[in-house]
């Protein structure tokens, strides 16, 4: 399927755009009316215009779905701002937009089967823990969301058929981030952490290392270690396009969103981020091997950074050395990192007592405490999650969930290495670098669960999509290059 704007020469379709035109134009002046607060107006309007654009053009629909998913657009304006459910309305749309533009035009969605058999399939063992769960409210809760993130999945897998898409979709991720680590720098540089920009950028004051609680950067999330997982998906993507962008005006875009990003992920204060930084580094240069041309910009930019990373900073990094061989740091004062060693032990435990099916989807925290003080080494008497994603799916899902959970990754992987091997035959250097450097910032997002659960997991799910449309994208460039060179792939 190939994705075109609707054809002009109807004049039936002429009249249904002047109807919803009219309809939003009505629509729009009733909201004035009735909405006092200027930011909820906006919000309203904004999601209005986009679902307007979206029946026109769905490949826009979805940069603009990519947009609100990756800047929490949503939940931050029901949280801070009371307004109604953007994504939910929009997911619906570009659904309901799909199916026209099939009965309509015969522009039948091509690429879906096979993402939605694995959604099922994961969502079906998710589903089936409500049996046994202690706590059924909470998994039923958590599928609900999972419904949500596979229709986002499956949408993906459907809009993105052109090489050009998926560019478009990499600056609009790039377009997030630089949204989100502009308003946290802004933030740390005016030390005003009272102002949360709307909800954009949030930072609650957390611990950092022994007796020092400071702000934290935690962007829409609230979470720090949360913000650095997804924005560190994003610094390769700068990286590789400051490297392979001919225009300027791009390549000062890039070196730009390289310095946010990194920026707002030393803000958090993240040792899981700060890990997956330096793991994703070193992959990032075994594939690249740059010329020292290129390294040059990377450490200016570096040099630039470090006047303003925070003192603290480096002591709470400095808390990693005692997983290095002979170290004398003793972690028995750090709260968070004897919490996290309780976390993941818990997470085993569970899974040894229920292996097959778990303890049900989102029934790790129901449990916790109990476990917990079986293995005597966190003090906190909340509620706690496991901290880790693959112990997380191995507790609540049991073997069984596990195995789908690795099915879907596994496929994830292929993709990413299927599309890679056609633009390498098809000597295509600039998408050789968008689908490495995108591969390589899914990469940094699962090492970093190693050290996180999914606590927003449609970030994830949004990036499995894009990788599970890659194949599909790829071989129509590869199929368009037999055309017009005569050549043959193996």
């Amino acid at each position: 399927m190939i994705i075109q704007p609707l054809p002009r020469t109807r004049n039936w379709l002429q009249v249904l755009y002047g109807a919803v035109g009219l309809g939003v134009g009505v629509i729009s002046g009733m909201l004035v009316i009735g909405v006092p607060d200027a930011l909820k107006l906006f919000v309203i309007v904004v999601g209005v215009f986009a679902f307007t654009v979206s029946l026109a053009r769905v490949d826009w629909g979805l940069l603009v779905l990519i947009f609100i998913t990756y800047t929490r657009f949503s939940d931050v304006a029901i949280k801070f701002h009371g307004a109604p459910s953007v994504a939910k309305s929009f997911i619906l749309l570009l659904l309901l937009a799909i199916i026209a533009r099939w009965i309509v035009f015969g522009d039948r969605p091509e690429g879906w089967q096979k993402p939605l058999l694995l959604m099922i399939g994961y969502g079906v063992v998710g589903l089936a823990s409500i049996l046994y769960a202690a706590d059924p409210q909470r998994t039923i809760y958590a599928i609900q969301g999972f419904v949500k993130d596979a229709l986002i999945v499956v949408i993906v897998a459907i809009l993105m058929r052109r090489p050009d898409q998926f560019r478009n979709v990499a600056y609009t991720l790039l377009g997030a981030g630089v949204f989100l680590g502009t308003l946290s720098i802004i933030q740390f540089a005016s030390g005003d952490f009272g102002n949360n920009f709307w909800g954009f950028a949030q930072a609650p004051v957390m611990h950092i290392i022994g007796d020092t609680n400071s702000s934290r950067t935690s962007g829409p999330f609230g979470n720090p270690n949360d913000y650095s997982q997804i924005m560190l998906v994003l610094f390769p993507l700068a990286l590789d396009r400051l490297w392979n962008e001919k225009s300027r005006w791009l390549k000062i875009f890039n070196t730009y969103a390289a310095a946010v990003v990194l920026g707002s992920v030393i803000l958090t204060f993240s040792r899981s981020g700060f890990v997956s930084l330096v793991l994703a580094g070193f992959v990032f240069l075994v594939y690249y091997r740059p010329k020292f041309s290129n390294i040059v910009p990377i450490m200016l930019l570096g040099f630039m950074l470090i006047p303003f990373v925070p003192r603290e900073y480096a002591d709470r990094m400095g808390t990693l050395s005692l997983f290095t061989p002979g170290s004398n740091y003793n972690p028995i004062g750090e709260v968070s990192l004897r919490g996290r060693t309780s976390e993941m032990l818990v997470g085993w435990m569970m899974f040894l007592d229920r292996p097959i099916f778990g303890v049900g989807v989102e029934n790790y925290p129901v449990y916790y405490q109990e476990y917990s003080r079986r293995v005597g080494l966190d003090p906190r008497t909340e509620a706690r999650s496991p901290h880790n994603l693959y112990l997380e799916v191995l507790a609540e899902r049991g073997l069984l969930g596990f195995a789908f959970f690795m099915l879907i990754l596994w496929m994830t992987y292929r993709g990413l290495r299927e599309a890679r091997r056609d633009f390498l035959r098809m000597e295509d250097k600039n998408y050789i670098g968008l689908v490495t450097a995108f591969s390589i910032g899914v990469l940094s997002y699962f090492i970093g669960s190693i050290f996180m659960h999914s606590s927003y997991p449609r970030f994830m799910w949004l990036l499995v999509g894009i990788s599970l449309a890659l194949p599909q994208l790829s071989r129509a460039a590869r199929e368009r290059h037999k055309k017009l060179y005569g050549l043959r792939f193996w």
